[in-house]
């Protein structure tokens, strides 16, 4: 069997079903697979611990993404993880993989967007790695961030809860897609510039996480590959039914503008288009419009957009439209 044929949750799995023969339980791992980051406690210190990597031509096109924008969100994709678990970001590591042919200005521009963001979060970078690549510019980022209190996961939604969403999902993809067809001057700059941005060099959420501490979160994600995927992650984790309610998903103008452009549809942008890297939690009913109100109030943009409506052993999201009709969401990116 390759790896395209298992797909890429079934490879996830095959290494978590890998790894936990090997190590088994160790009483320093407070959440070890299958979330959004590892969380370990060492002498009483909680470290939250995440990786990602940005390919290019898989990830990105370097004819549409300056490399200072390339750093910044390099580094954004790792803390919004660590905003999804809770945590205050500490330091991050950089590695980056070059053909050579580069101009050392591109790689000072990218660190110049790494530095940016880490400045602009009070994260350390603390350096990294460089290595030769013959398949493009490769970008890696550790990210490690500093818990106090329990983490936030996935698992822990409950039956009635509120379901709510920060920013404006399918902004980000709406971008990508005004880059790729180069389409970029074909609506006005006041529509294309929100939606260009999210996806050049998105702002991870860290700044709400103290705005939410004092509020009892029982579920949070961030969204990476899609609103539906990622509502489904929790949903399979908590093992409950999510309902979505696709009048409430807030669907901006940008948005709307920008998906005419590119001949997609807002509504397939914002639960599928991914990229996001907003907050999707899950919190008690009575505590939502509070915690909307904290975080407007601080200039985070949030919005209740379903609830959690059953248990299910196998976790589901649907939607229900204005006209009542409800459908099974489903799609978002995968790698295989």
């Amino acid at each position: 069997m390759t790896v395209r044929e298992i797909g890429e949750y079934g490879l996830v799995a095959h290494l978590c079903e890998r790894l936990e023969r090997t190590f088994g339980i160790d009483r320093r791992v407070l959440v070890g697979l299958g979330d959004d980051a590892a969380v370990v406690e060492l002498d009483g210190l909680r470290l939250v611990l995440t990786i990602d990597t940005q390919l290019e031509n898989t990830h990105f096109r370097l004819r549409w993404m300056p490399p200072k924008d390339l750093g910044w969100k390099a580094v954004a994709i790792s803390l919004s993880d660590l905003a999804a678990m809770g945590a205050k970001p500490l330091a991050v590591l950089f590695g980056i993989g070059l053909t050579g042919d580069e101009p050392l200005s591109f790689v000072d521009d990218l660190y110049e967007g790494a530095t940016a963001l880490c400045q602009a979060t009070q994260t350390l970078l603390l350096g990294g790695d460089t290595t030769r690549s013959s398949l493009g510019v490769l970008i890696s980022s550790v990210a490690i961030g500093v818990l106090e209190g329990e983490p936030w996961r996935r698992q822990g939604a409950q039956v009635g809860d509120a379901l709510l969403v920060t920013g404006y999902p399918g902004e980000a993809a709406a971008g990508f897609w005004l880059l790729e067809k180069e389409l970029q001057a074909a609506i006005p700059a006041p529509f294309s510039e929100p939606c260009l941005k999210r996806f050049r060099s998105p702002l991870p959420r860290t700044s709400a996480v103290p705005l939410l501490r004092s509020f009892p979160i029982h579920a949070a994600i961030d969204l990476s590959d899609g609103l539906a995927i990622d509502a489904w992650r929790i949903a399979a984790a908590s093992k409950v039914w999510l309902q979505l309610e696709i009048s409430r998903l807030p669907i901006s103008d940008a948005l709307r503008s920008a998906a005419q452009a590119v001949q997609k549809e807002p509504l397939d942008l914002a639960l599928t288009g991914g990229e996001d890297y907003e907050l999707l939690l899950a919190v008690p009913m009575g505590e939502a419009e509070q915690i909307c109100q904290r975080l407007w109030e601080h200039g985070i943009p949030a919005h209740l957009i379903g609830t959690v409506i059953g248990t299910d052993s196998q976790g589901q999201v649907i939607g229900l439209f204005a006209d009542g009709t409800v459908q099974p969401l489903k799609g978002g990116f995968q790698h295989f």
